[in-house]
């Protein structure tokens, strides 16, 4: 399965400290969080998110979650892909 993963990175200096994102029910970081995340980069940090399964731009039935487990261990093994 494809999942969107998204990052907004600081240019030119080092970030502060790293942020993920994880959005809510039928939204997704791609675009909503899009505007949050401008502001976090701003401020000198980098953001990382990606889209749950069904959600934005991922794979998936649009807005279903069968097993919220499974969420989390999405972001879990993403997020630790990161660090």
């Amino acid at each position: 399965m494809k999942q969107l993963t998204s990052r907004w990175i600081p240019v030119n200096e080092n970030p502060k400290a790293l942020i993920f994102i994880c959005h809510g029910y039928a939204m997704e970081c791609s675009i909503t969080m899009n505007s949050t995340a401008r502001r976090l980069v701003k401020g000198g940090y980098a953001v990382y998110g990606i889209d749950y399964e069904g959600h934005g731009k991922s794979d998936g039935l649009p807005g279903l979650v069968q097993d919220f487990d499974c969420v989390i261990d999405d972001c879990f093994q993403h997020f630790s892909n990161i660090c």
